[in-house]
């Protein structure tokens, strides 16, 4: 190892080989699990740098190469394929603790190449149970935030906690990619049309649309965006491709689950704007789910809370000032991000930990939705379709497209103000 100041050592083949191995594990596991590209590739320079090498990083969304350079050496590998694209925020922050450690020489390569697989193989954070039961709140709180009554927030928890179930029991079994949501979408949906038809609420719809709006692949799209935003063009088209098709597959559920059981779902619905106080309620709540989901560590799953609410409620008191919607996910997002860094610098933790359960509430999955009804529609009635339909659908597919950029520019400017580096030299 190297420290600053200090002429570089001669590093052996076989240690150039140990940390070419290493870096790959590094860069596999923080990209697997939600990293964005250049987190990874900074990451996994800041471990090279203490041994005294150089690396360079291509990250592509199936595999990583690494190239190490020391001195008159250059060694290039490719890693193992990367079998799926997760969320799991614990397993990130605690492979950042691993590199700090390497940093403060308190961690050797051998300690390290030890430490990895246990790291990679940590049971959850939190309980199944407990993860359905958050996400079904979040859902309900999703309803409530779109202007749903309390009829439908009881029909979309509890809907959305068996559909959080089923994704579980379905993600286990290694069901297909684009299969499991679609599966759950449908039986969300009709679970939802007969709950709603059951309880007789005023806001049937969203006891459709709420539960699959969990399953809308935010951190990927909003990952994509960002990749796109650095220059990182692939890998930023592959995340947004795979949460476009996804999100194809929710839109395909509900449109089946309409056609089994009768239910509509309008193109063009009125909403309702909650009080800044309800909504900053309803959005701590909404947050709480996806901080389980993307498991969060407890201690610090409250600051993720604080986020989310800052963020929507944000939005919420701009829109009840007059701004329109997209420049208020855009302030929104901007608030999460910097809170973000200040939770950031406090717990030593990654901001993404922060960051995205924070603003994953404002990911337009209603809007998408509901755009691809109406896409449907004119694809079935062609040139009869009502123009009404027409622009309503271009509106929302021109809103989604907007609101999507905002949460990843609102998000891009305050995560790269301090470079990990930065946070390094601080502590």
């Amino acid at each position: 190892m190297t420290s600053p100041g200090s002429e570089p050592v001669p590093v052996s083949p076989e240690t150039v080989r140990e940390i070419t191995h290493l870096g790959l594990q590094l860069g596999r596991l923080l990209l697997q699990n939600g990293a964005d590209t250049t987190q990874v590739q900074e990451s996994v320079e800041r471990f090279a740098a203490v041994q005294g090498v150089q690396v360079r990083l291509l990250a592509t969304y199936e595999v990583i190469l690494l190239t190490v350079e020391s001195g008159e050496q250059f060694r290039t590998k490719v890693g193992h394929r990367i079998p799926a694209m997760n969320v799991n925020l614990s397993l990130v922050a605690a492979v950042n603790d691993l590199i700090r450690e390497v940093e403060a020489g308190r961690c050797s390569l051998a300690q390290l190449r030890e430490r990895l697989p246990q790291v990679e193989h940590q049971p959850p954070v939190y309980p199944r149970i407990w993860v359905a039961l958050a996400l079904g709140l979040t859902a309900a709180s999703l309803a409530r935030l779109f202007g749903g009554d309390w009829g439908a927030f009881g029909v979309t928890w509890v809907v959305s906690f068996v559909g959080t179930w089923l994704r579980q029991e379905l993600g286990k079994r290694g069901a297909n990619l684009f299969v499991t949501p679609f599966v759950v979408a449908l039986v969300c949906g009709g679970l939802g049309a007969v709950g709603a038809s059951w309880v007789g609420t005023m806001t049937p719809t969203l006891c459709l649309i709420a539960p699959a709006m969990i399953l809308v692949p935010g951190v990927p799209l909003v990952n994509g965006v960002q990749d796109l935003i650095r220059n990182q063009i692939t890998l930023g088209l592959a995340r947004l491709t795979l949460g476009v098709l996804i999100t194809g597959s929710i839109a395909a559920g509900l449109m089946a689950a309409t056609w089994v059981s009768g239910a509509t779902i309008p193109v063009s619905e009125p909403g309702r704007l909650l009080s800044v106080p309800e909504d900053a309620l309803f959005s701590a709540l909404a947050a709480l789910g996806y901080l389980l989901l993307f498991n969060v560590p407890p201690r610090i799953a409250w600051a993720g809370v604080i986020c989310g609410m800052a963020s929507h409620t944000t939005r919420t008191a701009g829109l009840h000032l007059g701004w329109n919607l997209v420049l208020g996910t855009l302030v929104g997002a901007l608030a999460a991000g910097f809170l973000a860094q200040v939770f950031a610098r406090r717990f030593r933790a990654p901001a993404v930990t922060f960051a995205f359960p924070g603003v994953v509430a404002m990911i337009p999955g209603a809007f998408a939705f509901r755009a691809m009804m109406g896409a449907g529609q004119i694809l079935n009635t062609g040139a009869l379709t009502p123009t009404a339909v027409v622009n309503e659908t271009l509106t929302l597919v021109l809103q989604c497209l907007f609101m999507v950029v905002a949460i990843a520019v609102g998000l891009v400017g305050p995560l790269v103000l301090p470079s990990q580096g930065k946070l390094k030299a601080e502590s």
